[in-house]
């Protein structure tokens, strides 16, 4: 699993380094949702429970984190947030480009 160094973040999400830490290292199983690139062509950008993600039923290598939120609501607000500062910042939709991520 990768991590974006500028993580957007829920309103509720304070300490992001903990969150990191317990997300990478399975110390809470619950409680966060994780926005990640999406790999399928046509789609910018995936949500993951943070329990999903170490349950090996993801290659998590693959898995490039952008965004963290608490809950479902709030990851789909992150989810607007990165949207809307890709498409007025370009004009357009490349959240990687955006982003400066060339993986």
């Amino acid at each position: 699993m990768k991590w974006h160094k500028k993580l957007y973040l829920g309103e509720s999400i304070k300490q992001e380094r903990w969150v990191r830490f317990q997300i990478s290292f399975g110390k809470k199983m619950k409680g966060y949702y994780c926005i990640a690139l999406s790999d399928y062509k046509g789609n910018l950008l995936d949500i993951y429970e943070s329990r999903f993600l170490r349950t090996g039923n993801i290659q998590t290598d693959n898995v490039y984190i952008v965004g963290v939120a608490s809950d479902k609501t709030e990851a789909f607000e992150v989810v607007r947030s990165i949207i809307e500062d890709v498409y007025l910042h370009t004009g357009g939709f490349d959240v990687r480009g955006y982003l400066g991520i060339t993986v």
